[in-house]
């Protein structure tokens, strides 16, 4: 089976195990699916893609333009690799860890991420949800999941850290309610 990962930095001959700000643990991560990889193809603060009911792969828009706003522009390295014995799964589906070094087998080079993601929607392999076709129950939804993001990220107690001004950009609305329910609690956040 083919796995891939995908990532910025060009070059790499050994995927070496890391940790991420998401809670996973020393691991290095892999998927079978193409067009997950290729999310991962920019160091970004939120991967806001899932599974439907029919286990089709989708990228959800949270503020208008986010798919080409993110990627456009964008160059990844895609590598290639080998499933084996000592990969488990998760509950991602496609997604393949292990502890241990993998190494690579190929790497193709992505010229700009946002064409090879719309590649993969054309394709069908890739269901984008733009923000404008997103319902009012959809959108205030969203705003509820930033707004909680904002809260156990702490960002209001570290608005200048990249995290919580890109929250606050991309976010006013959630942002300007965290702010307002901490002072409505009397300063505490």
């Amino acid at each position: 089976m083919t796995l891939y990962h995908c990532s910025p930095e060009p070059g790499l001959k050994t995927l070496r195990p890391s940790g991420s700000r998401f809670g996973k643990p020393r691991q290095v991560c892999l998927t079978a699916s193409l067009p997950m990889a290729l999310m991962y193809g920019v160091r970004h603060f939120e991967y806001t893609y899932g599974y439907n009911r029919a286990g089709e792969l989708y990228y959800e828009e949270f503020f208008p333009n986010a798919l080409a706003e993110i990627y456009r522009g964008k160059k990844a390295s895609l590598y290639v690799c080998a499933h084996r014995e000592d990969m488990g799964t998760t509950v991602v589906p496609n997604e393949y860890v292990t502890p241990l070094e993998v190494p690579v087998e190929e790497e193709i080079w992505i010229p700009d991420v946002y064409t090879a993601l719309r590649e993969q929607e054309r394709q069908g392999t890739l269901k984008v949800v733009r923000w404008e076709d997103a319902g009012v129950q959809r959108r205030a939804r969203m705003a509820e999941m930033e707004l909680l993001t904002i809260r156990e990220q702490k960002l209001l107690e570290q608005p200048d850290a990249p995290f919580a001004r890109y929250m606050r950009e991309k976010y006013p609305e959630s942002w300007a309610r965290a702010v307002q329910d901490g002072a409505e609690k009397g300063g505490q956040v």
